[in-house]
């Protein structure tokens, strides 16, 4: 339903209410995506999203660093394990 691009645009807002509900909101939309999960987190990579949660794991609100840090440990670490297999 193209919600996420202006969903993730309010990342710029410095409330840290809105910045909550943003990743609460995202997280459970991942969370009920079943087989579109992949899919939902291409679009959030795609519109920066991702960047901003990444930027949020250093945020001087406890919840909304952990919210940030679950959301990238869940939907978004295991894209790393593939990247590093060394020479061959």
């Amino acid at each position: 339903m193209n919600v996420i691009p202006p969903f993730c645009s309010l990342f710029e807002i410095s409330d840290a209410q809105i910045v909550k509900v943003v990743l609460d909101g995202l997280n459970n939309i991942l969370k009920k995506a079943g087989n579109r999960t992949e899919e939902i987190c291409q679009k959030i990579e795609e519109c920066g999203g991702l960047d901003n949660i990444e930027h949020l794991q250093n945020h001087e609100n406890e919840e909304i660093y952990k919210l940030a840090y679950d959301i990238i440990d869940a939907f978004f670490s295991c894209e790393d394990d593939d990247v590093e297999q060394g020479p061959l």
